[in-house]
């Protein structure tokens, strides 16, 4: 397979989850903000949702109507709906031969709908209706991603930048969720059980959160769930596996100079698999720190070894 079609396939992928981690979190974390403890006002909200959208300067007067609709709608912005629908469609239209037309005609269908909704009617009322059927969409074109393509490196491609890209933003969500846990507030237990809440909310964790440890939601059985349980499909652990076998599929390590990619990745996997919950929440931002730098590494030898 050409490097240029798997850079494309590898990016679609990337693309199609991004746009499923800001569809979740924008309307979870925006309706929550309305009937949550006093701390969880409309700057806190607006914080959130602006370093989700990649921002983080702290001088930024932030309109609330603004932030939601660049989220949806400003193609400038990477972390936007809009954006990441217009760059996964043309890296599908880059591999368009080997993609089935069910997956081509979904992503299209994605692509459609987010660019003609009416800006003004989600600002006024339809911004959980647009987010909603934005993360539905995706979850179609992951199904016929995985129900209609045959299982060779083409999909074991897509299937990767899938899977990295969930990694990178499940730690980017624990980051940002964990920067508001720190604030100091006349009620700090009731608050961060609040923002805990929304953290697994934001990766739809919540109700199996529950359902695996039987107790009431606490930050560190949170960040455990989040972070190391490997049977889970939005932990890091587990896509961190899945990104390690579809790194073994796709062969990265025949060659002496590929054999880096797989073993950073492999080594990271193990530091999640084994890892410790009591390392992770002796110093959180430091860990996090490290993952995400890890897995930009990985980022960067796949550039460099597979699709240079």
């Amino acid at each position: 397979m050409l490097s240029r079609i798997a850079n494309n396939l590898y990016w679609a992928g990337r693309n199609l989850e991004r746009i499923e981690h800001i569809a979740r979190f924008v309307p979870v974390n925006f309706f929550a903000s309305l009937d949550g403890p006093k701390e969880a006002d409309e700057a806190s909200m607006l914080k959130k949702l602006n370093a989700m959208a990649g921002s983080v300067s702290p001088e930024l007067e932030l309109n609330e109507g603004d932030v939601l609709v660049d989220l949806a709608f400003d193609l400038k912005n990477p972390s936007s709906v809009s954006s990441c629908i217009t760059l996964a469609r043309e890296n599908c239209r880059g591999a368009r031969d080997l993609l089935s037309t069910e997956l081509w005609e979904s992503v299209n269908k994605l692509f459609h709908y987010t660019q003609t909704f009416d800006q003004d009617l989600y600002r006024e009322s339809s911004m959980h209706e647009f987010m909603v059927n934005a993360k539905q969409l995706v979850a179609v074109c992951k199904y016929q991603a995985d129900s209609t393509m045959v299982k060779n490196q083409v999909w074991s491609t897509l299937k990767l930048g899938l899977l990295l890209e969930r990694a990178f933003q499940v730690s980017r969500i624990i980051s940002i969720i964990h920067t508001e846990m720190q604030r100091e507030t006349e009620n700090w237990d009731l608050y961060v059980q609040y923002e805990c809440i929304n953290l697994l909310k934001s990766l739809e964790a919540f109700d199996m959160n529950r359902k695996f440890y039987r107790k009431p939601v606490n930050a560190e059985r949170a960040m455990e769930f989040l972070v190391f349980n490997e049977n889970f499909p939005r932990s890091m652990a587990f896509c961190m596996k899945e990104v390690c076998m579809y790194l073994s599929n796709l062969s990265l390590d025949e060659k002496g100079k590929k054999l880096s990619v797989r073993m950073h990745a492999e080594n990271l996997k193990n530091e999640l698999v084994f890892g410790s919950v009591d390392d992770f929440m002796g110093d959180i931002p430091a860990y996090i720190n490290d993952v995400q730098s890890k897995i930009a590494l990985i980022h960067r030898l796949l550039n460099e070894h597979y699709f240079a």
